[in-house]
């Protein structure tokens, strides 16, 4: 099975993905922000992240570069509401 994590701090954000992903079969692992997401990290096998740019505590960016200095090496999908980068 493949155990996707996703990342947002909106709450309904949160709940509409797994409403989407458990029926395709995927298991899903769900924070709230960053540092939420890297507690999951350490006690669980992700294949994918679905993370928020724009949170509180620890923005998208700065945990996929935690990620990625720390070798998690898996793909990472960013979605955001931001209307301009």
């Amino acid at each position: 099975m493949i155990h996707i994590l996703v990342v947002d701090d909106s709450e309904n954000i949160r709940k509409l993905m797994t409403a989407y992903l458990l029926p395709a079969g995927y298991h899903v692992f769900a924070a709230s922000d960053g540092l939420e997401a890297l507690d999951i990290l350490e006690k669980e096998h992700i294949d994918l992240m679905i993370a928020d740019i724009m949170m509180p505590n620890m923005d998208g960016y700065t945990l996929t570069e935690e990620l990625r200095t720390s070798n998690y090496n898996f793909p990472i999908l960013m979605v955001t509401a931001k209307e301009s980068f």
